[in-house]
């Protein structure tokens, strides 16, 4: 059941798991972030946003159009919220569904990240090699995750590392970059790519 809330959370068990999600992915977002280099007017887009808090970061930046997917009802409405208060309806779109769905979506984006979700997709490779295609030429994509559950470790975080660089580069993308974060309970990786 806990891992059910984790990937799709819903009711007020739903809304407790965000709230946790909060915590735990508040150091973890910024860390993505920071590798992406959102600038004035980038389109961006989240894969599993959760409860949105890595999205409304973005939305300080002058202009940026956010879009975001996520399977969860509840999710979507929490998003929708705290983002209606950044940004007026024609700068945001939220969309409830599995990652797959995008690949009937096009839009052109500068940025796409995905924390601690990308282990749900249930057809990685068609799906970041559609998001390939979405990205203008200079566009970046990171790919973070922080391994859970018993029997992970650091080890488990550096597999996990390898396992999106090759992802990445089946996708399409170049200047492919891991890099890894002490957390606990076990290290966080982030995989960058680019779109030459």
């Amino acid at each position: 059941m806990l891992y059910k809330q984790f990937a799709e959370p819903e009711g007020w068990i739903g809304k407790m798991t965000g709230w946790f999600m909060v915590k735990e992915n508040e150091k973890r977002n910024e860390w993505t972030l920071s590798f992406l280099d959102i600038q004035k007017n980038d389109k961006v887009l989240e894969v599993g946003f959760g409860p949105a808090d890595a999205l409304k970061k973005i939305a300080e930046k002058e202009g940026t159009i956010l879009y975001g997917i996520d399977p969860s009802e509840s999710m979507v409405e929490t998003g929708l919220r705290k983002l209606k208060k950044e940004r007026g309806p024609e700068q945001i779109c939220m969309m409830q569904g599995e990652a797959q769905m995008l690949e009937d979506f096009y839009q052109p984006l500068d940025k796409i990240y995905s924390i601690n979700n990308i282990s749900f997709w249930e057809t990685p490779v068609k799906t970041l090699n559609h998001l390939h295609s979405l990205l203008r030429p200079g566009g970046r994509i990171a790919l973070t995750l922080s391994p859970h559950g018993r029997g992970t470790s650091d080890e488990t975080t550096e597999v996990m590392g390898g396992q999106l660089r090759a992802l990445l580069e089946e996708s399409g993308f170049n200047q492919i970059e891991v890099f890894i974060k002490p957390t606990f309970p076990n290290d966080t990786v982030c995989a960058l790519g680019l779109k030459k």
